[in-house]
């Protein structure tokens, strides 16, 4: 596993051109070092934590009904849905757009001075996987990756081009494995360090690029956030050449 650090835009793009030479990959940005588990994982549950999944799961499809736009047709749509809105599950997320995935590591000031990073992770053929009807996501025998449907309009018309890793259940260790952790996919991670002094210039840049809250999310929660990054600084934005671009031209 490779690990390089960053404090561009330019360097970035540059970096990930060597690396990756055309081949498919998917990218996860996080504010600070953490291993690459899903929610579920972190859990301190007061039961087993695949029957707290069970019950998280069955709770959820019972209480929800009447706030669905539509209903989920399988286990997966139901994991894509619970993800989505914040409940834990066993997938983590991904997106196919790199510039997207450095957004996440950086729209906010660093956690505590720490360094953000930036994963990429070169998946093979054999560990994509396009999940039928009859596919039991709690029966996974490693960890896969997956395309999420669109079981919400914000899922469906969103800019975040999203995937998950679906992680396996190690019954002997009676644990998730961080995929960084695990010798077959460690040749295919790359992970970047993004200094916590850079954290603001790449946010600038990526808002040139026209990567920001709106763009990620568009719809009205996305607009307002933007909106209030734009009409204010946060805790490490002191830098007086660093300019904000707004939505449109203001007159």
């Amino acid at each position: 596993m490779t690990s390089i650090a960053i404090d561009s835009i330019s360097q970035f793009v540059e970096c990930l051109g060597e690396i990756n030479r055309g081949k498919r990959a998917i990218y996860r940005g996080q504010r600070r070092e953490r291993p690459l588990l899903p929610k579920l994982a972190r859990l301190n549950t007061p039961i087993s934590l695949l029957k707290a999944e069970q019950g998280m799961l069955d709770d959820f499809k019972g209480l929800s009904v009447s706030l669905l736009e539509k209903q989920p047709e399988t286990d997966w749509d139901w994991l894509t849905l619970m993800q989505h809105h914040g409940l834990a599950t066993r997938l983590l997320d991904w997106s196919v757009n790199p510039l997207v995935a450095l957004w996440f590591a950086v729209n906010k000031p660093p956690a505590e001075s720490q360094p953000g990073i930036f994963w990429m992770f070169r998946p093979d053929d054999r560990d994509y996987f396009i999940p039928s009807k009859e596919d039991n996501p709690f029966a996974l025998n490693r960890t896969r990756v997956v395309k999420p449907k669109a079981v919400t309009k914000r899922i469906g018309v969103g800019s975040q081009l999203g995937w998950f890793t679906a992680h396996h259940f190690n019954s002997e260790l009676k644990q998730f494995i961080a995929i960084e952790e695990d010798p077959a996919y460690q040749p295919q991670l790359t992970k970047l360090i993004i200094p916590p002094e850079k954290f603001a210039q790449l946010r600038f840049q990526l808002d040139r690029l026209g990567v920001n809250a709106a763009m990620i999310f568009p719809d009205l929660d996305g607009l307002c956030a933007h909106l209030e990054w734009f009409y204010s600084y946060l805790a490490d934005e002191n830098d007086p050449n660093l300019q904000k671009t707004f939505l449109f031209e203001q007159k």
